[in-house]
């Protein structure tokens, strides 16, 4: 028949599961306060910034949609409802959109001198995608890192280099360190009887927005921009509204 030759309209909704709609809004305040613990950024740093918030966005993303790509056999006995083994999103579009992802947000950071750490960041992703999630240890520290260099790549922005200084590196640890004990407690979120069931590992997710608006505001030496870290808060209830239809976990 022609209807069966006529593509089907992207199912928008299950691609905003697929990426866990509401965790995205926890990145541009990675790229945000990395930016402002950098030392003062001068003026043209600034329009680079709103290369870097999407740069940081599209390998958030890509690393979640690796993810269920990587996990599809597994999701097909235990989570048969997921976009990819529901058939909501083919396996061939979202290797697609994975990979067009990383290669776009390389090439945005390539604009601001952020290429190595955004290759790190790459690099960290596929490895804990690929297998190294599944490590008690090291996975939940890959993810830790992933959310450190994702703060390096915004504080690049402001130094103009790899390495801007202590301040950004003592932030970014601050920060890995978080995201890998939720990490490791979220590896038994599926299993009966968990005391840290999807829903509250979610609410520790939407935690690292006031996480990253502490973060911003405490680069005093920035004053009065890192009174602009507070712009992330009104990012909480919409998290938590986005959430009770997209789990972010």
């Amino acid at each position: 028949m022609v209807e069966d030759f006529i593509p089907r309209p992207p199912n928008f909704a299950a691609w905003l599961r697929l990426v866990r709609a509401p965790n995205l809004l926890t990145v541009p305040g990675d790229i945000l306060a990395g930016f402002l613990l950098a030392p003062a950024a001068t003026t043209g740093d600034w329009g680079q910034l709103l290369l870097a918030i999407p740069a940081g966005l599209l390998l958030y993303a890509a690393g979640l949609i690796l993810n269920d790509i990587f996990d599809y056999a597994e999701d097909l006995r235990e989570r048969p409802a997921r976009p990819l083994p529901s058939g909501a999103v083919s396996r061939e579009a979202a290797v697609a959109v994975a990979l067009i992802c990383l290669w776009v947000a390389a090439f945005l950071a390539a604009f601001f001198d952020a290429l190595p750490v955004a290759l790190l960041l790459i690099l960290m992703i596929i490895l804990y995608d690929a297998g190294m999630k599944r490590h008690p240890v090291v996975g939940p520290l890959l993810m830790g890192g992933c959310r450190a260099a994702n703060l390096l790549m915004g504080a690049t922005v402001a130094a103009d280099r790899v390495w801007a200084g202590p301040i950004p590196l003592a932030g970014a640890l601050l920060l890995g360190i978080y995201i890998a004990g939720v990490t490791a407690l979220a590896r038994n979120e599926t299993h009966a009887g968990t005391s840290f069931p999807p829903e509250r590992i979610g609410r520790l997710l939407r935690m690292l927005i006031p996480l990253q608006a502490l973060l911003g505001v405490a680069a005093i030496h920035r004053f009065p921009f890192n009174l602009l870290a507070l712009v992330l808060l009104p990012l909480l209830p919409l998290h938590r509204r986005l959430a009770r239809r997209f789990p972010p976990s």
